[in-house]
């Protein structure tokens, strides 16, 4: 209610209280600071505009600068590929690689079950087959330098029948000793 009584006061006395202005003076020293604090800002702002559109157009022209020469670099791999690719010697290389890969990859995952209470035995293979594969790099670069070559070519697919070779024997191995442990148990079950 007293809000009400208030405003009813104010609005009662309006003509009352409008009759007062301020000194001319006063206007003018408000109206000159603000136009100064505007155009103080527009000046610190038009430096940092500029610096933001210059750093926008390096990053772009580096940008296109970086397109340009990976697309070279694509069409140069590409030519290259389709040179190696057409050769059946080497396309004969990449089949018969793929395929050793995987078999070799399936029979380390087989042999990692086999060997879990032996971890040994599968750092002296990653060691000894870490050496094959500096060997099998050096002979991909007498490969390169002999364009070709069908003895190169067979020394690499060799490299891949050994390691396959290797695999399967350790695997045997660990069969067998697994199974020798297991056949007593199983003897001792029954009894």
């Amino acid at each position: 209610m007293e809000k009400d009584k208030l405003e009813e006061f104010v609005r009662s006395r309006s003509a009352a209280f409008d009759t007062d202005e301020a000194p001319a003076f006063a206007w003018e020293s408000i109206e000159k600071e603000i136009p100064a604090k505007k155009k103080a800002a527009n000046i610190k702002l038009l430096p940092i505009i500029w610096k933001a559109a210059a750093a926008v157009l390096i990053f772009a022209a580096a940008w296109f600068t970086n397109d340009l020469f990976d697309s070279g670099k694509i069409r140069k791999s590409e030519t290259a590929n389709q040179t190696i690719v057409q050769d059946p010697v080497i396309s004969e290389l990449i089949d018969a690689e793929a395929y050793y890969t995987s078999q070799i990859q399936s029979r380390q995952q087989e042999l990692a079950r086999y060997a879990e209470e032996h971890p040994e035995i599968i750092a002296e293979l990653k060691a000894e087959f870490k050496a094959m594969d500096e060997r099998k790099e050096e002979l991909r670069q007498d490969l390169a330098q002999s364009s070709a070559d069908e003895k190169v070519i067979e020394a690499i697919i060799l490299s891949y029948r050994v390691k396959l070779e290797i695999l399967d024997g350790m695997l045997l191995e660990m069969k067998r000793s697994r199974d020798a442990e297991t056949q007593p148990e199983e003897a001792e079950k029954h009894l």
